[in-house]
């Protein structure tokens, strides 16, 4: 399971064996905490040490050097500041009914490439979903549901099944990817193989995830009005909603 760079960071500031790593730790938590980008020649005049002292610290932490580590750090300052989340109670009691509402007119205002799903699923010979793990339950809902109304769907929880679906490809085909979280090598994987061979896909992800993907028929983005409010509950019920309007439009 994934450990968020925060956690992994103050670990490391608690550590005093290495003052370096304290220093380099300090500076990615600031970063943090004041929603910066971190940059490697920067961290360098603050910790006192080389550039490369920073790649070896990144690499010895899992990450394949600091540009990697500094995305993360970026889309985890983005996506999962809990400070602010943690006032949600303290703002007016219709303040979260209107941040919901707001964040459903930004999918609503999507409705193009909402249809263009819709068209191809009612042409479609088969349906096959790929998802992250934090949407697993949402994805497999809404396939179960174009089942119950008649469509050739299918979704596996055993994603080792899932490559056989490349090499059986059909030309009416749809293939719905859903993409959401941190952890995500399995998806764009498998997405690179899949765009070689149809081009009848389907993104469903958040900002954080489109550049990864720059072959499908559309791209449809589940955001937050406000970035604040990054609770995982209020994200499945965006995805929910989308995935019902579906079933009911189809």
């Amino acid at each position: 399971m994934f450990k968020s760079i925060k956690e992994k960071l103050i670990l490391i500031k608690n550590n005093p064996e290495n003052q370096t790593h304290v220093s380099i730790a300090n500076y990615l938590l600031n970063c943090i905490e004041n929603k910066k980008t971190p940059k490697i020649n920067e961290c360098s005049k603050e910790s006192f040490c080389s550039e490369s002292v920073i790649t070896a610290f990144a690499k010895k932490y899992g990450y394949d050097g600091f540009k990697e580590l500094a995305i993360r750090v970026k889309v985890e300052t983005e996506y999962y500041d809990w400070s602010i989340a943690k006032n949600i109670k303290n703002k007016d009691s219709n303040s979260y009914r209107n941040l919901i509402d707001k964040s459903l007119d930004l999918l609503d205002s999507q409705n193009e490439k909402i249809q263009s799903l819709i068209t191809s699923l009612k042409k479609s010979e088969n349906i096959f979903a790929i998802s992250s793990y934090q949407q697993l339950f949402n994805t497999e809902l809404f396939i179960s549901e174009l089942n119950l109304l008649g469509y050739n769907a299918f979704f596996n929880y055993q994603r080792k099944l899932n490559e056989t679906w490349i090499n059986k490809v059909k030309e009416n085909d749809t293939f719905i990817i859903v993409a959401f979280g941190l952890d995500n090598q399995y998806i764009i994987n498998f997405y690179n193989l899949l765009k070689e061979k149809t081009n009848n896909i389907f993104i469903v992800c958040s900002p954080s995830q489109k550049h990864k993907f720059d072959k499908y028929q559309e791209i449809i983005i589940v955001d937050y009005y406000d970035r604040g409010t990054i609770l995982e509950s209020t994200r499945s019920s965006l995805i929910m909603y989308l995935f019902s309007s579906i079933v009911y439009k189809l």
